[in-house]
C-alpha cells in the first residue's frame, strides 16, 4: 500500500515572495503528516523547483571544491567544511553518503597533510580529522625544531663565518697599507 500524506505541500520555486509561509507550511506538513526528521529530509526537496533547486546544486558545487589552505589549520578547514556540509543536510540528509564526506574531507586537505593521511586509510571522519591534526602537530612540532637547531647551531656557524669574513678584511687591509703607503717612522 502506497504512502498518502495527510497534508500536502506545495513546490517552493524560491520566486515567491513570502518564503516564511512556505516554511510554516514545512511544518505544518511535517507535524500533520507524523514525519520524523529523517522522513522529513528525504520528502522536503522533492518540493524544491527552479531556483530553489538550483541552491542546493550551488551548496554542493562549493562542498565539493572546498579546499585546505597551505597555512591554513585543520580545524578552520574543518569548520568550512562542516558549515557547508549542513547547509546540505539541512536540505537533504542523506545527499552525501559517509564514505563520500570521507573521501571529500581527505581530498580537501593540503597536499603536505594529504599525502600522509589518505595512505593510512581512515575509515572515518573523525578517524581522517584526528589523523590530519596529529600530522600537523608533528610538522609543527618537527618545524620548531628545526628552527630551535638553526637558532642553536647557526650561531655557532654565523660567528665562524663572521670570523673569517673578519680575518679576509683586516688581511687585505693590511696588504693594501703596506703596499700603497710607506709608514711613517719618526726621525730618530
Amino acid at each position: 500500500m502506497a504512502y498518502t500524506p495527510i497534508a500536502k505541500l506545495d513546490n517552493f520555486t524560491g520566486e515567491e515572495n513570502d518564503t516564511q509561509v512556505w516554511l510554516n507550511d514545512v511544518e505544518k506538513a511535517i507535524t500533520t503528516n507524523g514525519w520524523n526528521d529523517t522522513r522529513a529530509m528525504q520528502a522536503i526537496p522533492y518540493f524544491l523547483k527552479n531556483t530553489a533547486n538550483s541552491c542546493i546544486n550551488c551548496l554542493v558545487n562549493t562542498f565539493i571544491t572546498i579546499k585546505q589552505g597551505k597555512t591554513e589549520a585543520v580545524t578552520t578547514y574543518l569548520g568550512r567544511f562542516y558549515q557547508n556540509l549542513c547547509q546540505i543536510q539541512a536540505i537533504d540528509a542523506n545527499y552525501f553518503t559517509a564514505s563520500q564526506i570521507l573521501n571529500q574531507f581527505i581530498c580537501g586537505l593540503c597536499s603536505s597533510i594529504l599525502q600522509h593521511v589518505r595512505p593510512l586509510h581512515p575509515g572515518t571522519l573523525q578517524d581522517a580529522v584526528t589523523r590530519a591534526k596529529d600530522f600537523e602537530s608533528a610538522e609543527s612540532k618537527a618545524n620548531h625544531i628545526q628552527a630551535i637547531n638553526l637558532v642553536m647551531n647557526g650561531s655557532s656557524e654565523l660567528d665562524s663565518k663572521l670570523e673569517k669574513f673578519s680575518e679576509s678584511i683586516n688581511k687585505r687591509l693590511e696588504g693594501y697599507l703596506t703596499d700603497n703607503y710607506t709608514i711613517y717612522q719618526p726621525p730618530q
